[in-house]
């Protein structure tokens, strides 16, 4: 399904969509509940393990009265394939989503896969004359939106790929993974430091953006790029002022940015900050975000959350309908609205540390929780589906102190935050606890993870194998290679500089994908289709799989496999040619996702990034299923939930879909005795 929504600045346009969003739609009575909630990347190992520990009673009671399951996953098990199949019961070849991101055959240019954004255009560089385009491109009706359909009361918050939103008349759906920040990034922090030198400042690796200040009588300015310019013939940020004032004897320092003003001491969130980007002399962006203060001295040095899109004035929609993003900062105050939630970037690049990352995640996720039960219990759906993703960001940061082997442990720190993801799980726990008080009697729960988790302690550069290899041939040999930065996809800078097209058969991007160059369908293709092409696919495959780590002489990769084996469906034309599978502590490389060539084939992985899931094997990668009734099915899915969720409410699913429905068994007196109990 391509929803389509205009972007930008027309405020004809978001008058618009609010009057679609708000036209009056008969629902049915919510006589018959059920509420799913998803917990990216929760580990059935890991919840095993605390539930024994008896760390976890709201979902160990769970377990025994319902059921408790892995729950199969996608391949690859990566959250926007995970979660575009949990929300249309469809396969990637049905959804259209492979990876975050994909390539463009014609340029070889790496693409963000969830979204396609089409230009605005001005008159005499003033006056819009066609707004931008967003177009979602997760393909396929989302299970909520049929309900919708068929007039059941829902809503849906912080769901993944629903950027542009979907229409659910006469529910309200909040966007999530995949919502952009106001530069078009997945959330590009900012660190301002007078310990910075002329060497430092720029775009950092992982999404940030590092300032250099300079105190001139305890004062400095800067500016802050914001969104790009839309006007500018050339790739151009509009930025603004802001302003530090440093009060040494109170070790603090008042920040200056838009219309706000406060002075924080050393150790301090700043409440939230509005900031305007003008566009035209008659059109500005709306922004919001949030400071920390890490020192004053010696060095003055402040963190800032990436650039929100204004909840209040928005300059799209990133909800539905278009003022529910409204409704809830009036109720909640501002809040984060950028997909990528957790400030992960910033903690990979050490710009902030463990504990600043985890207050600024804990206070996040309190929000998510109040919005969902106040959802709950005063506005009660008959159909609730709200997605946590702290669960993932907390492991990806803090595998490291739970892997002993794991480059990155540090046993000082692992006395400190070692525990991290065991607080994830019991904060997970706490919530199904509320939610389970705060449901309607009788009300279905269904809980869901779209992956698990495992160390990454080994990085594979796969286009490096690819060169090493015969497959993929350089122009220069000899040439240092260029390192590619979150920003070089985002600003759509020059990718593969030195390859060699006219002699190269294959190359990687993404997290764990190779492609053909293929003739008549790569620019410059040399492969051609057919049984060439099968043969090329099947050798990388062989080698690829018998490629050990000359470390440890162990196989890197567990399986690769030929995605037309693996996936169907009408976008198998996104799809990559093989999808790599990692054994466990392996993972395509920061580099290789970009595209890039480094040196080494496999390197260490000395970030703090260091759980992951992305380009492991499904088999030992799955999700959670846990139910409050019981389900017969020995394997579920994750592209079951979608015709299970319909099929208890009663609706029709929108089309045939790849997922199976699970049943349910009846539910005797002894059962909901027990389950009564375990509510009181």
């Amino acid at each position: 399904m391509r929803a389509r929504a205009w972007v930008g600045f027309a405020s004809a346009v978001v008058l618009a969509v609010c009057a679609v969003g708000c036209q009056r739609v008969t629902t049915r009575p919510v006589t018959t509940q059920v509420v799913v909630l998803g917990f990216d990347g929760a580990d059935p190992t890991l919840i095993s393990k605390y539930m024994a520990a008896g760390r976890l009673p709201n979902l160990a009671r769970l377990a025994q009265t319902g059921t408790f399951k892995p729950l199969g996953t996608t391949n690859p098990p990566e959250s926007p394939v995970a979660w575009a199949s949990f929300a249309t019961g469809l396969n990637p070849g049905g959804t259209g989503i492979f990876d975050f991101l994909k390539r463009d055959p014609r340029t070889y240019l790496p693409r963000l896969a969830l979204v396609e954004k089409r230009k605005p255009e001005f008159l005499f560089g003033l006056v819009p004359i066609r707004p931008p385009e967003a177009i979602n491109e997760r393909h396929g009706t989302p299970f909520y939106a049929a309900a919708a359909d068929a007039g059941y009361k829902v809503t849906v918050l912080r769901m993944p790929l629903e950027f542009p939103p979907t229409k659910v008349p006469g529910g309200r759906l909040l966007a999530g993974l995949g919502l952009p920040d106001v530069r078009g990034t997945w959330g590009t922090f900012f660190y301002f430091g007078t310990d910075l030198t002329q060497w430092d400042v720029g775009d950092t690796e992982f999404g940030g953006e590092l300032v250099r200040l300079t105190l001139k009588e305890n004062h400095a300015s800067a500016r802050v790029d914001g969104p790009v310019d839309p006007t500018a013939r050339q790739f151009s940020r509009i930025s603004v002022p802001i302003d530090f004032t440093v009060a040494p004897a109170n070790k603090a320092v008042n920040i200056r940015f838009g219309d706000n003003s406060e002075t924080l001491g050393e150790g301090q969130w700043s409440n939230w900050f509005r900031s305007k980007f003008p566009v035209t002399p008659f059109l500005s962006i709306s922004a919001v975000s949030r400071f920390y203060v890490l020192e004053t001295s010696p060095d003055l040095r402040v963190y800032m959350s990436p650039l929100n899109i204004d909840p209040v004035h928005p300059i799209l929609p990133i909800s539905y309908p278009a003022d529910f993003s409204r409704q809830l900062a009036k109720t909640y105050g501002l809040y984060k609205t950028v997909g990528w939630w957790h400030d992960t970037w910033a903690l990979n690049e050490e710009r902030i540390g463990d504990g600043v990352f985890l207050q600024d995640c804990w206070r996040t996720t309190k929000t998510l929780e109040d919005m969902t039960l106040d959802e709950l219990r005063n506005h009660p759906p008959s159909l609730m589906v709200s997605i946590f993703t702290f669960t993932d960001s907390i492991q990806h940061m803090f595998f490291r102190l739970i892997d002993p082997q794991h480059p990155r442990y540090d046993p000082e720190e692992a006395r400190k935050y070692g525990d991290a993801i065991l607080q994830a799980y019991e904060h997970m726990d706490e919530i199904v606890g509320k939610v389970l008080m705060a449901m309607k009697p009788g009300a279905t729960l269904i809980i869901v993870s779209d992956h698990g988790f495992h160390t990454w302690r080994w990085g594979f550069n796969t286009n490096t194998w690819l060169v090493q290899n015969g497959y993929m041939t350089l122009k220069n040999p000899n040439a240092g290679e260029k390192n590619y930065r979150l920003e070089d996809l985002f600003g759509q800078g020059s990718f593969f500089p030195n390859v060699d097209w006219s002699r190269t058969r294959a190359y990687a991007l993404g997290l764990g994908q190779v492609y053909l160059n293929e003739r008549g369908r790569e620019a410059n293709g040399i492969v051609n289709p057919g049984p060439e092409a099968d043969h090329l696919l099947h050798e990388i495959q062989q080698k690829l799989l018998a490629y050990s780590d000359p470390d440890n002489g162990q196989p890197v990769l567990q399986d690769v496999y030929l995605s037309k084996d693996i996936d169907h469906g009408p976008y198998m034309k996104d799809a990559p040619d093989l999808q790599l599978n990692f054994q466990i502590g392996y993972r395509t490389s920061w580099q290789t996702a970009l595209g890039a060539i480094p040196s080494g084939i496999v390197v260490a992985n000395t970030r703090k990034w260091s759980g992951d899931h992305c380009a492991s094997d499904p088999s030992d990668t799955p999700g959670i299923f846990l139910c409050n009734r019981t389900v017969d099915a020995s394997q579920p899915s994750i592209l079951d939930i979608a015709p299970t969720v319909l099929k208890i409410l009663g609706a029709a699913p929108p089309a045939q879909l790849d997922g199976r429905v699970l049943e349910f068994r009846p539910v005797s007196a002894d059962e909901a005795g027990r389950q009564e109990g375990f509510l009181n």
